[in-house]
């Protein structure tokens, strides 16, 4: 059997009884974490520019802006919904290499279930919804992360970049496809993979990235439409001449991560959920520049100067030849700037991603005093150290993801809100907290999307 049929028989096979508790439970933490994302996000320069294209597209209204309301054609409304996600890369991230994942699942998946209820008029259950984001998860991370260093970061591809087969099978498990047709809706996917590091890293790539993220989730929504207007394709997007891993990688791929205990395995879910606004490699700097202020009382006026030890990979991203940010986009990419702010405010939250807060005249001059280097001993950790004008140094140490309590994922979704474009009231956001802790009971995945904006 081929890694292709392995793929369609477990999208067609898997049930809410198959998930163990633990899947069930980070597919909630998921959809907390990154509509708080969105909403946050709602802010970001890239959603509003978005939004205003496809609202001057028009179309048949299907799937739902969240904070905005605007009901547009689904893989529009999935296309803004993603890019917010992204306006402050606050949403959860994967571990393994798979990184922004739920930024383009979450979305589709929403898209594809309100699609269903206003083409098809088919409402899909809490239990649906469930199975269709944990699968789509899994695949995504499995699709990216099979092919090793030349299908993660190394090799130049973004998550997204693998998201619209992942987002294809999800979506015609939604849609109840038969699998058949779950073969043309992945080959349609597969043929649609876009999204690189080229433009997103670099000078002016900030907003690439949230445009990136939008892309990959369009493209997957639209695979999943195209196959239910009868689009075919050849069927083998894995092991065919030019599949998957021929195109993007060496040509090799790990058949366990691949399709090794599908159905059964689920760790890949287990979501990394970022304390602060930006990259997934500036967590770890802002974290230790915090915890060591804390724990010396050190005012940012006594500070001679700051180094900041970094692995080689996250010094590419965030701190080769990175200094005062020219955007707001490129400040969530920016070590020098993000521990600059972490100093000087003792916090650092999506307020300080602003075009304003960015000029700030006093973080400007502190980030002239800030050294970032890369140390090949360190991977995803991080070394902080700061020298104070009467002679003192103090060093902290801090990890790749450090991690937070279910409340503390609750606070930070009602703080995100707080910085909506449209602040949800109160009683919405108590109210889709409540149905997410409880989404297996819902009877209709709509009663979330209406309390969104």
């Amino acid at each position: 059997m081929s890694a292709t049929d392995k793929l369609i028989n477990y999208i067609a096979d898997l049930t809410y009884e198959d998930l163990p508790s633990q899947a069930i439970n980070a597919v909630k933490t998921h959809i907390i974490d990154t509509v708080g994302a969105i909403l946050a996000g709602s802010m970001a320069d890239g959603a509003q520019k978005v939004l205003d294209l496809v609202k001057a597209w028009g179309g048949r209204s299907e799937g739902t802006v969240f904070v905005f309301g605007e009901k547009i054609p689904s893989p529009n409304a999935a296309l803004v919904n993603s890019v917010m996600s992204r306006g402050y890369d606050f949403e959860t991230i994967l571990s393994g290499g798979a990184t922004h994942v739920s930024a383009s699942i979450i979305p589709a998946a929403f898209a594809i279930a309100e699609y269903s209820q206003v083409v098809k008029h088919k409402p899909i259950t809490g239990k649906d919804i469930i199975v269709a984001i944990a699968l789509g998860t899994d695949l995504n991370w499995r699709l990216r992360v099979a092919g090793g260093q030349s299908t993660v970061m190394a090799g130049g591809w973004l998550a997204e970049t693998f998201s619209p087969p992942a987002i294809a099978a999800m979506g015609g498990k939604i849609l109840g496809f038969e699998k058949e047709k779950l073969y043309y809706a992945m080959g349609i996917g597969y043929n649609q993979c876009c999204g690189t590091y080229g433009t997103t890293v670099g000078e002016n790539g900030g907003l690439m990235a949230q445009l990136s993220q939008g892309l990959g989730t369009k493209a997957g929504v639209l695979s999943v439409l195209l196959a239910d207007a009868g689009f075919t394709t050849y069927k083998d997007m894995i092991d065919g001449r030019w599949g998957l891993y021929t195109m993007y990688g060496d040509g090799l791929y790990d058949t366990d991560i691949l399709t090794g205990d599908l159905g059964k395995r689920f760790d890949s879910l287990n979501p990394g959920i970022k304390r602060y606004p930006g990259c997934g490699a500036t967590q770890p700097v802002v974290y230790g520049t915090l915890a060591l202020i804390q724990k010396h009382p050190i005012k940012a006026e006594d500070i001679a100067r700051v180094r900041i030890a970094v692995g080689e990979a996250s010094y590419r991203l965030c701190g080769e030849n990175k200094a005062i940010p020219s955007n707001a986009a490129e400040a969530l990419w920016n070590h020098r700037y993000s521990a600059a702010v972490a100093l000087i405010k003792g916090k650092v939250f999506v307020d300080d991603f602003t075009e304003l807060a960015i000029k700030d005249p006093q973080v400007m001059e502190f980030i002239q005093k800030i050294d970032v280097e890369p140390e090949k001993l360190l991977t995803h950790g991080v070394e902080v150290e700061i020298k104070t004008k009467d002679g003192n140094s103090y060093t902290m140490a801090a990890d790749d993801m450090n991690p937070m309590s279910a409340d503390e994922i609750v606070e930070k979704f009602k703080k995100c809100n707080c910085f909506s474009k449209k602040p949800l009231p109160k009683e919405n956001v108590e109210h889709f907290l409540r149905i997410i802790h409880k989404l297996e009971e819902i009877e209709n995945i709509n009663e979330v999307v209406d309390l969104l904006i």
